[in-house]
């Protein structure tokens, strides 16, 4: 053993020491590393590693320096990040450069359809959504809230009830349909819901997002996974946050920002297709033995010394 040590840090009720509580992708992780001589251990997450010897990946991590990766959910499973500046808005793609005409049109159709195989057709979420089907308007805005969080409140642009009363000032007749997020109940979300309900062409509903999506013209959030979904829906975001996904949307910074940024979203052709493909598949990680050897070249790039970590192959 060189004493060197690769090191899973993850949140308390994941970071059982025997790797039991490790989600498929950390396990995947794990094992492939151990099958190539690594030491690997399971530690709690706590502060920001400072470096030195061995490596280290943080789960949802926002740690900086060298023979560190960030890793979280790419907003859409199985795919994930492994990244030396974080994740989401603080990730490296959020100023990383996208060219739809240089993605490979043929691969890129057909992630797509495997994505909305995968997605839309079962109604499938993130997080569990409600089995009944319910209809919407036609050509409405969808809303979809994320409550208060840490990392929530370092990307937005301003608060929840902000945000809705600029899009209900900007909807222009359209219909306002509003969704909290299916885990999060903290007091802005309900005192913001009690304001809603009544309100003239405003319908707030815990439904199936993507009975929403499907008859929705554009998706609003700060920065959520439900932007990507309403991507396979071919549907607009409009984002009113930081976000490494504003390649490909229309971003929002102030309220009378957003019925101009309405107004483009619905004229512009959007290049779905390219921009899933090269942000999950080009730039981010499929969960998978596969994952393994691009996961060594990005702890290269990292400063990770694999020799002294015991690699091999």
């Amino acid at each position: 053993m060189t004493g060197e040590v690769v090191r899973l840090h993850m949140p308390r009720h994941l970071a059982a020491a025997d790797g039991s509580g490790l989600p498929y992708f950390y396990r995947v992780l794990r094992d492939g590393l151990t099958a190539r001589g690594a030491v690997v251990e399971v530690q709690r997450r706590d502060g920001v590693p400072a470096g030195g010897a061995g490596f280290h990946f943080v789960h949802n991590g926002t740690a900086r320096g060298e023979r560190v990766l960030n890793t979280a959910i790419a907003y859409l499973n199985p795919f994930f990040y492994a990244d030396p500046l974080g994740i989401y808005f603080e990730s490296s793609l959020s100023t990383a450069r996208f060219d739809a005409s240089a993605v490979p049109v043929r691969p890129a159709a057909r992630f797509f359809e495997s994505l909305r195989e995968r997605h839309v057709l079962p109604r499938k979420s993130r997080y569990a959504q409600p089995e009944p089907v319910e209809d919407f308007p036609e050509g409405a805005i969808a809303v979809f809230l994320q409550d208060w969080s840490e990392p929530v409140e370092r990307a937005r642009h301003m608060d929840a009830p902000a945000m809705v009363e600029a899009v209900i000032a900007g909807a222009g007749g359209r219909p306002v349909i509003v969704k909290p997020h299916p885990r999060n109940r903290g007091e802005e979300t309900l005192l913001l819901l009690h304001e809603l309900r009544g309100r003239a062409g405003v319908t707030v509903t815990q439904a199936n997002l993507h009975d929403i999506l499907v008859r929705a013209a554009v998706s609003v959030s700060i920065s959520s996974s439900v932007a990507m979904e309403g991507m396979l829906h071919r549907v607009p975001a409009l984002l009113f946050g930081r976000s490494d996904l504003h390649h490909c949307a229309e971003t929002v910074t102030e309220a009378a920002g957003f019925a101009p940024a309405l107004h483009r979203a619905l004229q512009r052709d959007w290049p779905f297709e390219a921009f899933l493909f090269w942000f999950l598949r080009q730039q981010n990680l499929r969960s998978g033995p596969e994952m393994i050897a691009p996961l060594l070249e990005r702890m290269r790039d990292a400063g990770a010394d694999l020799e002294a970590l015991g690699i091999r192959g």
